[in-house]
């Protein structure tokens, strides 16, 4: 996507959901677990010290023999059960866990771009019990989906592993490529959202000059 372009959707999303911090990407699928289309990022959660309260969470992990999406399992490579915890106030739906570029999962149901560090894609899925990849293990409240204020949810990351020893965190703004390298987190808890008819119509728009020139 023409970064032009990019930035015109970013600016119509972010008038209709406001928030302290949004963020500037996409999603699109692979042939792996699950297909969920083609996404724009919208908002990141995170902790402290970093995230404000309106997208704050917290995190604890912890080792488990619970299997999300059982074709891709590799039994030899532990994985791991996120337990997430909504501090922010807000609630929250459509939330992707995106893999920084040290790490590595098996459940990925597609891959995730930041446009600060373009070209550079790394495994994502959606934190959700639907599906193949039935991740989402546990919502204190209803089970909807929704991750509601002061809801807990637990998720499991499959096959996880960190070149670099960090384990399952948090703490650095922004995803994928533009938060490697960053030793106080190995992932981001990502808001992606099909684009608003306004917003296509505006990317189509951005895109009619490139034609053009061409």
């Amino acid at each position: 996507m023409h970064r032009t372009a990019a930035a015109l959707v970013t600016f119509c999303l972010a008038s209709a959901f406001a928030g302290a911090n949004p963020v500037d990407g996409e999603y699109s699928d692979l042939p792996q677990c699950d297909n969920h289309g083609s996404l724009l990022a919208l908002e990141e959660l995170g902790e402290l010290p970093l995230f404000p309260q309106d997208e704050l969470i917290q995190t604890v992990w912890m080792f488990t023999n619970q299997i999300a999406c059982p074709m891709t399992d590799d039994p030899t490579i532990p994985n791991v059960l996120v337990d997430m915890r909504n501090l922010s106030g807000r609630s929250w739906q459509d939330l992707f866990y995106v893999a920084d570029p040290e790490t590595s999962l098996s459940n990925l149901d597609g891959e995730a771009m930041s446009y600060a560090a373009i070209g550079i894609h790394t495994p994502a899925f959606r934190i959700d019990a639907l599906g193949m990849n039935k991740n989402l293990v546990s919502e204190t409240f209803t089970a909807n989906h929704v991750f509601e204020p002061g809801e807990a949810w637990q998720f499991i990351i499959q096959d996880y592993a960190n070149s670099a020893g960090v384990p399952p965190s948090f703490g650095s703004l922004d995803f994928a490529g533009a938060s490697a390298g960053d030793a106080t987190s190995s992932g981001s808890i990502v808001q992606f959202v099909v684009p608003a008819p306004a917003s296509m119509a505006l990317l189509g728009l951005a895109a009619f000059p490139l034609a053009r020139r061409r």
